[in-house]
């Protein structure tokens, strides 16, 4: 069996409705393993119709959303092998400009849910192991501009999944943590609907081309496979080298 096999697994991701957490759902699918994803709305997840993907409704800024959602998992297959923690949310927004309510979202959504979720996960798990693959993002290692409170979250996420690494290990859980680049999703078509920015972006990446989603997937894949088991609190930077030069 290849050390990549992920055959038959059972793989839970947030935020599947589109983007990379759509990809990595596809991919994974198509490699044999047992997918559920997860959405905001029903109509987020109709794409998943026909497809053998699971699709579930669940808002993570709500307590306990995705509690049964694991549980139901566990209860079908005994054990959820991997869960991906990939929904979030990002604003251009001056820091000046910042309202209550905006803050609070984007916390909630994008560490909050992702804390309680990992919680979750663990609680039910507790006596059997598991894995988990946060994804944050470059804006939490690097500065940009307008990027404040994303960026904030962001580095929480890998500081999150540094101390839960740590913490969790004689339970054996691992936890690791991927950093996409500009990829090109709907989150970024603010770029991509202006030329200029678009261009001015891509040529200051050394690869000369924002990613695409499926660049994501394979990461996410050797995380969840045995390939990747002595890793453990690690973060993996994907950005066509943009971090490089930053």
């Amino acid at each position: 069996m290849s050390l990549f096999d992920i055959n038959g697994r059972t793989i839970l991701i947030t935020g599947a409705s589109r983007g990379i957490g759509r990809s990595m759902a596809e991919e994974f699918s198509k490699a044999g393993a047992i997918v559920y994803g997860t959405g905001s709305k029903e109509e987020s997840i109709d794409w998943m119709k026909d497809t053998g993907i699971e699709g579930r409704v669940a808002d993570i800024k709500l307590a306990g959303s995705m509690t049964h959602i694991i549980d139901e998992i566990k209860s079908k297959h005994g054990k959820l092998d991997c869960l991906i923690n990939n929904a979030g949310i990002a604003v251009n927004i001056p820091a000046s400009a910042f309202k209550e309510e905006d803050i609070y979202k984007i916390i909630d959504t994008n560490f909050v849910g992702m804390f309680r979720t990992c919680q979750s996960y663990y609680k039910s798990h507790k006596l059997i192991g598991g894995n988990i693959i946060n994804i944050s993002s470059i804006l939490g290692l690097v500065g940009y501009s307008l990027s404040s409170i994303y960026s904030g979250t962001k580095g929480a996420a890998i500081q999150l999944t540094k101390s839960l690494a740590a913490e969790w290990i004689n339970n054996k859980f691992r936890l690791n943590a991927i950093c996409p680049g500009f990829i090109d999703t709907d989150m970024n078509k603010m770029i991509k609907d202006k030329p200029q920015v678009f261009e001015s972006v891509s040529k200051g990446i050394p690869m000369k081309r924002m990613g695409e989603p499926k660049d994501i997937a394979g990461a996410a894949i050797f995380l969840a496979s045995d390939a990747s088991s002595y890793m453990t609190g690690q973060v993996i930077v994907i950005d066509g080298g943009l971090t490089t030069i930053m």
